[in-house]
């Protein structure tokens, strides 16, 4: 009774930090009174002009204010961005809050950012922002970030207080697992806070007892002072770390915003393809339950392709009434396959699992099925509403 008494003494003592906010933390409050759990609310930073003047304040709603800087905000929260916004007054749903207008003036050039500090803002409060019936709300989408990772190497903070701290997770293989803490430092530490949008670390500990439901992906990250991906650290391996020193430990991670280190540039997709090569444009490969392997002669079929952005992901072919067996037969000769042997739609099949990558291309149409590329097909990526479902995602066999 007493070593678990002493065990659980042990454990408090390392979470106790993840309670204590760092420079740039937001949270949502309601009623005076704050909860981790919300997705709406009134927000609040921990800021100040200074890193020694750091309170918990609010955020005007002004001019400069619009859907860009709500996003981020959500994205910082962890959602994947935000459904509606505005000044706190002019709604009862959330209460009044008195705290001090802490920033102003916040103007945010791209909606993908992950954290407010890499958009612009003031901490000189006009006298406009003063009244707390200026103070920000924001009502977040109620999907994490997390909920359908991008790619292997995405990583994620959980388990804290507040979302700039907590267990730092990496997705490697299809599942989310630890980073072991055996040569984890200062330079993996801030780099993971980079990727996550922030500046800088504000603390680490190597000292978490390590988790019995998830595999541990990463332990020796040989990461430099100019990292801004953990995946150019260390790349995912093809199975779990077998050992991971004594104890088994995993590593928690609390970020800030410091100002004495260079703002970070990441958004979400930022480390998809950091340590590898970014595929070519019309490059084809097959996905298996949310995990692509070159050794797959059967799945999923998704391109890399660019849509009306003019900027080029991963996402799927629609199996519509222009798709047969010439379209598919082209599909298999582009991966290095003499054909198709069977094709069909994702949703008439279980082998493969559900891809939730949004729909590329449809209306695919090849006029010879010996073609050796989809290029050589007529395609449209101006999507129709009967391709949106996962369920109409293409699955060739070759």
């Amino acid at each position: 009774m007493k070593l678990l008494s002493i065990f659980a003494l042990f454990v408090s003592l390392i979470y106790a930090v993840q309670g204590q906010p760092y420079r740039g933390t937001v949270r949502l409050v309601r009623s005076g009174s704050f909860s981790s759990s919300y997705t709406a609310g009134i927000v609040q930073i921990y800021y100040g002009s200074n890193s020694s003047s750091n309170s918990w304040g609010n955020i005007c709603f002004d001019s400069s204010f619009g859907s860009t800087e709500a996003n981020v905000i959500c994205n910082q929260l962890g959602y994947n961005g935000a459904s509606t916004y505005g000044s706190a007054g002019s709604t009862t749903s959330y209460g009044t809050d008195t705290a001090a207008t802490a920033l102003n003036d916040v103007n945010c050039a791209n909606s993908n950012y992950l954290t407010l500090q890499q958009c612009n803002l003031s901490t000189v409060i006009k006298p406009s922002c003063i009244s707390d019936n200026e103070d920000l709300y924001v009502s977040c989408q109620t999907t994490r970030i997390w909920d359908s990772p991008d790619f292997s190497g995405q990583i994620r903070l959980q388990g804290g207080t507040y979302s700039s701290y907590g267990r730092l997770e990496v997705y490697c293989n299809g599942e989310w697992g630890t980073v072991c803490a055996d040569s984890f430092g200062p330079t993996g530490a801030r780099t993971a806070c980079r990727q996550l949008g922030y500046s800088d670390y504000s603390t680490y500990n190597t000292n978490v007892p390590g988790s019995s439901s998830q595999h541990t992906w990463f332990e020796n990250l040989a990461c430099n002072s100019s990292s801004n991906c953990l995946g150019t650290c260390e790349s995912c391996p093809t199975t779990q770390i077998s050992f991971c020193g004594t104890g088994s430990r995993d590593v928690a991670l609390g970020c800030e915003f410091d100002s004495s280190y260079a703002t970070s540039n990441n958004t979400p997709s930022t480390c998809e393809y950091a340590g590898s090569r970014r595929p070519d444009r019309g490059t084809v490969r097959l996905f298996r339950n949310g995990v692509f392997s070159s050794s797959y002669s059967a799945g999923i079929v998704e391109i890399y392709y660019a849509g009306s952005s003019y900027r080029s992901y991963w996402g799927n072919i629609c199996d519509d009434s222009s798709f047969g067996y010439s379209e598919a037969n082209v599909i298999c000769h582009q991966l290095g396959y003499n054909g198709v042997s069977t094709y069909g739609r994702a949703g008439s099949t279980t082998s493969y699992g559900t891809d939730t990558a949004a729909t590329a291309l449809n209306d695919v149409s090849c006029s010879n099925s010996n073609y050796l590329t989809l290029q050589q097909c007529s395609l449209s990526t101006v999507i129709k509403s009967s391709c949106t479902s996962d369920s109409e995602d293409v699955y060739v066999s070759c």
